[in-house]
């Protein structure tokens, strides 16, 4: 029986995508950290769409994280051959304040959780070809972007990763896609952020339900990048053929108002 295997999927995007490979009876494995509700949401979604459904719960940023996920996959015949990394965090600040914890667990979770989840159960996507995987980034990772710098460099990270593995496994059949979502509001705070953001930051909304839906069916078509919402697709066109100097102005002004945690 084969799996889609979720990272960061307690909640946000994560759950939407989750519940959108069971509409499409996609078995699936949810992984988020402890405290997370993670076993009801499981019961709710094997229940709701007749899809079976079991998690692990874990902190990503832990240096064995990867392995004991992927143990726990083979200890339990759990066929993947679709990874869905989308587990991650962003800040807002000057990069001096950002203490050494912050950036350890921002480095951990976006960049090396990713690339650790990716290494592991590379061998088994292909030999469960043809497969999937999906990492997360951002449009964020088109452009540098003051007060959020550590996030963004993270999302730089993904996409180049992301755009690299996608040649180096095709001939494996294992098919590599990139998500590149805008301002997407999954609470109340990014809602409200977005609200006070002014006309910018509202550009690029996307309703969160429209962001997890189209990301999954695009990697099972084998879309290489996937910016969902024509907003999205629109103003980054829109942004790339703008002079640098008002390019930075509206970064920041973006950055801080779509930023998801104050430091």
């Amino acid at each position: 029986m084969k799996y889609t295997l979720i990272t960061g999927a307690s909640q946000g995007m994560g759950l939407l995508m989750a519940k959108k490979c069971a509409t499409l009876k996609r078995n699936v494995l949810l992984i988020s950290l402890p405290n997370e509700n993670l076993s009801n949401i499981a019961i709710e979604i094997s229940n709701e769409f007749q899809v079976s459904c079991h998690y692990f719960e874990i902190d990503l940023t832990l240096n064995d994280s990867a392995k004991k996920i992927f143990n726990w996959v083979k200890e339990n015949n759990f066929l993947v051959d679709f990874l869905i990394n989308n587990a991650g965090f962003g800040g807002f600040g000057p990069f001096e304040s950002y203490s050494s914890e912050y950036i350890e667990n921002m480095l951990d979770l976006n960049v090396k959780a990713t690339t650790k989840m990716t290494h592991y159960f590379i061998p088994e996507l292909k030999k469960n070809a043809p497969s999937f995987i999906l990492n997360n980034a951002s449009m964020i990772a088109n452009f540098p972007c003051p007060y959020k710098s550590i996030y963004a460099a993270s999302k730089v990270y993904v996409k180049y990763f992301t755009e690299a593995l996608r040649t180096e496994l095709k001939q494996y059949n294992v098919s590599v896609s990139l998500l590149q979502p805008g301002a997407t509001p999954t609470n109340d705070i990014v809602k409200n952020q977005i609200e006070n953001g002014g006309f910018f930051a509202r550009l690029s909304v996307t309703a969160a339900d429209q962001v997890a839906a189209k990301p999954v069916m695009s990697t099972l078509n084998r879309q290489p990048i996937i910016i969902p919402g024509w907003k999205n697709r629109m103003s980054l066109r829109f942004l790339k053929i703008l002079p640098q100097s008002i390019l930075r102005l509206l970064i920041l002004r973006s950055a801080k108002s779509l930023s998801l945690i104050h430091i």
